[in-house]
């Protein structure tokens, strides 16, 4: 059960359902305004074109928005993949600037990973 599943239902108690009645009113009101839904019913931002995070859908979803949840994480995953591909072709390295600022948060000598490229970078 997600944290959003216990607040609506009053498991949480009175405070935290009333907070999550009214993010379900935003949420859609927001939807409504800057979001868009495609065919398949993915539901993504107008601005950007991104598809809309599980945590939104999910008070979309409650609300009973007219989209697909299922078509919103597929598309948003291809999207996550895309981009995340993009970095790895792009990704030169750490710069100075960077370099200076990791060897001051974990310390001359040690090994830092980019999880995303897999890059290993010893301080």
């Amino acid at each position: 059960m997600t944290r959003f599943e216990r607040e609506i239902n009053g498991s949480l108690g009175d405070f935290w359902k009333k907070n999550a009645e009214e993010e379900v009113k935003k949420a859609v009101a927001q939807a409504d305004e800057k979001a868009t839904v495609d065919e398949d019913g993915a539901v993504r931002w107008k601005s950007n074109g991104r598809c809309l995070m599980d945590d939104f859908c999910e008070k979309l979803e409650y609300a009973g928005y007219p989209f697909s949840r299922e078509a919103t994480a597929r598309k948003r995953d291809a999207q996550n993949e895309e981009s995340i591909a993009e970095y790895r072709r792009n990704h030169r390295g750490l710069s100075g600037e960077a370099l200076a600022e990791a060897r001051a948060a974990f310390g001359e000598g040690a090994t830092v990973v980019n999880i995303l490229t897999g890059e290993r970078t010893k301080l």
